[in-house]
């Protein structure tokens, strides 16, 4: 068997369900074999490791984790889960599986939509709270027990980015705040070496060693992940979402997002829509 653990079930028992609904949660124990893998995941994961070591993939994105760190794994996306430990000290987290797009609106509000890990993130009790209610709560309790739960993982995440990104050097942050500014404008290296006085050279060099992406991959990042928003929560046609995002050809916009993501805009809608009615 490649892991064990427990799993609690909290189906919705009302007529309408909740605006986020956490119907999942448990405990991983892994072998040093384990993987998991969700081609196009319908649901968001967020864990938190309680020991031994792993690697978290989301879309391209590759992230090792250990004890301690919190990984995000955002629905629509591409989702690898592989254990790294040794049988010495086995590959432990806890995960809440949450569904509904309102989980993506809330983790973009606090800025942790192209988050996959945040090290170190001191939240390990706040994750136990979930296991240790689910013994002794009704289903009804801890539907809302569990969206507070989720609330409080989420918000305490954004402070500690918060005050670890107040850590970063004055020019990385300058440079982070002219792109976020600019995410629906086209993208110009140009206008950032005007503002910033450097050379671009420069700027990508400070940048990615701090931020661990260059600038290029971080403004994509940022414009696929709200191009995927766009297809699963609104019916702008891609033509559309491709203005929004500056960019005035759509068929290039289409060839970039497949280049992330695997697929075109419109087979993500498509197959993004089918796995919910299912």
């Amino acid at each position: 068997m490649d892991k064990y653990g427990p799993i609690y079930h909290f189906p919705s028992t009302g007529d309408i369900p909740p605006p986020i609904s956490v119907p999942f949660i448990g405990i991983n124990y892994c072998s040093p074999h384990y993987r998991n893998v969700r081609r196009m995941s319908k649901i968001t994961v967020i864990g938190c490791v309680l020991s031994g070591r792993g690697k978290i993939r989301v879309n391209a994105q590759t992230c090792s984790v250990q004890r301690g760190d919190v990984f995000l794994m955002r629905s629509g996306c591409y989702h690898e889960v592989i254990s790294e430990a040794d049988p010495e000290e086995p590959w432990v987290f806890i995960w809440y599986n949450v569904h509904s797009q309102w989980a993506l609106n809330v983790l973009e509000a606090y800025r942790l939509l192209s988050t996959v890990v945040v090290p170190d993130a001191s939240l390990e009790p706040v994750f136990k709270q979930g296991i240790e209610w689910a013994e002794s709560k009704t289903i009804e309790e801890m539907q809302g027990a569990l969206q507070e739960l989720f609330m409080r993982i989420v918000i305490g995440l954004s402070e500690l980015q918060r005050k670890r990104q107040d850590l970063l050097s004055l020019l990385v942050r300058q440079i982070k705040l002219h792109l976020d500014n600019q995410l629906l404008q086209p993208f110009h290296t140009e206008q950032l070496v005007e503002e910033m006085g450097m050379s671009a050279k420069h700027l990508n060099r400070v940048f990615k060693k701090e931020m661990g992406t260059t600038i290029y991959n971080y403004v994509l990042t940022k414009k696929m992940e709200s191009a995927k928003l766009m297809l699963i929560e609104t019916h702008l046609t891609v033509v559309e979402i491709s203005e929004q995002l500056g960019y005035s050809d759509a068929h290039y916009f289409s060839n970039l997002f497949k280049q992330k993501n695997g697929m075109r805009p419109t087979a993500f809608r498509s197959q993004f829509s089918d796995q919910e009615q299912h």
